[in-house]
């Protein structure tokens, strides 16, 4: 399966050496990865930073590092992840791309904690200690939950702490941003 990404333009802004504002990029976002989370998804970078607050000072791309799923520990990133939909013909138990939910495990080279449960049109039940802020644009998504699915629509917001969850496209295709911010261990439940 191939996704066909939709480029994704983006526009990064600061000042010259005079201190007027100009444009530092402007172009297709660099740092785009197609299926490393899930068969049906792709995800592109904008921008990456690893401390907060942040340092303003410099031209370095920060949006076409090596990729990582994972934000820096204490800083975050915005990306913009692409989801096909599940064709009418689509049968799950013929999916080869199919792994059951099993034991937790945590993702090599990574923070994240992962427990199975995806196929080609969904993420695998996944947690990490972030803090995400996702706000669809375009499609359905439905977030996948221990007490249940929420099918999300354009303009709807999602805030996770740290949580257990897995995603999937019911109907249509998506386009979803995602801010991932790097938080402390959660001491309480919710």
């Amino acid at each position: 399966m191939s996704l066909k990404m939709k480029p994704i333009r983006r526009v990064v802004t600061g000042n010259n050496e005079e201190g007027q504002s100009t444009v530092i990029f402007d172009s297709d976002a660099p740092n785009v990865n197609v299926g490393n989370i899930a068969a049906s998804a792709g995800m592109t970078d904008i921008w990456v930073f690893k401390d907060c607050p942040v340092s303003l000072s410099g031209y370095q791309d920060h949006g076409n590092l090596p990729f990582s799923f994972d934000p820096p520990a204490r800083g975050g990133h915005l990306r913009i992840v692409q989801s096909a939909s599940k064709p009418v013909d689509y049968d799950p138990e013929k999916d080869l791309t199919a792994v059951p939910i099993k034991e937790p495990f945590q993702r090599k080279n990574s923070h994240t904690m992962d427990k199975g449960g995806q196929n080609a049109y969904s993420s695998p039940i996944h947690q990490s200690q972030t803090i995400d802020y996702g706000i669809l644009l375009e499609g359905q998504r439905t977030l996948i939950l221990d007490d249940g699915d929420r099918t999300l629509y354009p303009g709807d917001v999602v805030v996770q702490l740290a949580n257990w969850h897995g995603w999937t496209n019911p109907n249509d295709t998506s386009l979803m941003a995602f801010i991932m911010m790097g938080a402390i261990e959660k001491k309480e439940k919710i």
